[in-house]
């Protein structure tokens, strides 16, 4: 069985490995995990236990050194905001999240149902697949899948995260060729099970492949000011 502890271990080192293929990095502030993503200039903190000035005071100064243009932090639904609206943050969007089991006869059916605008290119051996999708030679989406190595539990859990498919190809089958293309990847790889975040409005695809809710969490956000 897949928990929501797993889902955030899981999202935790997916961010952790960004970071470091991107020239970022991770970091701890008085019990607060932090990530330095540079490409998109966003700090973020992974699920803490507990906010604190201690803990949040030298992460938003780091932040301030590098220019960020987004603090953001990820939060269990029942760890409380506490002091974070007195520094600014906001409330955001809810994760929800959802996963599913792989087995053999779902993926034959999605990979004999393939279609030829999705291109899938692995970035790191059995690790990290990237899908692209294209209508009429013009950019349409993208999504990545990410195996984490030597997990814990041997639940070979892996996430799809980053699910974008561009407005004008929506409904248009675009995210369920995504979804199809990394699931069978993941899959070939030794993954059991998948896990994403959902938003409220795109759960309804995630549902008709096979997903199920098992929670939903938190999202809180800061733009220093430029």
């Amino acid at each position: 069985m897949v928990t929501l502890a797993d889902c955030q271990r899981t999202q935790h080192a997916w961010f952790r490995a960004l970071a470091e293929a991107t020239g970022g990095r991770a970091f701890s502030t008085h019990r607060m995990d932090w990530v330095w993503l540079p490409e998109t200039r966003e700090m973020l903190c992974m699920f803490p236990q507990e906010i604190t000035d201690a803990g949040l005071q030298p992460a938003l100064a780091e932040a301030e050194r590098r220019g960020a243009a987004t603090v953001g932090i990820w939060m269990n639904a029942a760890v409380r905001e506490g002091i974070l609206p007195a520094y600014r943050f906001e409330r955001g969007w809810q994760p929800w999240w959802m996963t599913r089991a792989l087995d053999v006869e779902s993926v034959v059916a999605a990979s004999e149902s393939a279609d030829d605008r999705v291109d899938l290119t692995c970035l790191t051996d059995d690790q990290v697949w990237l899908a692209t999708a294209r209508s009429a030679d013009n950019w349409a989406g993208r999504s990545y899948a990410y195996l984490p190595p030597n997990q814990l539990g041997g639940k070979h859990l892996a996430g799809i995260f980053d699910m974008v498919v561009d407005p004008e190809h929506r409904r248009t089958g675009l995210g369920t060729a995504l979804l199809n293309a990394l699931s069978e990847a993941a899959f070939n790889a030794g993954a059991e099970h998948l896990l994403l975040n959902a938003t409220p409005d795109g759960q309804r695809l995630y549902r008709n492949r096979g997903f199920e809710l098992i929670g939903k969490g938190q999202t809180w956000w800061f733009h220093p000011p430029q």
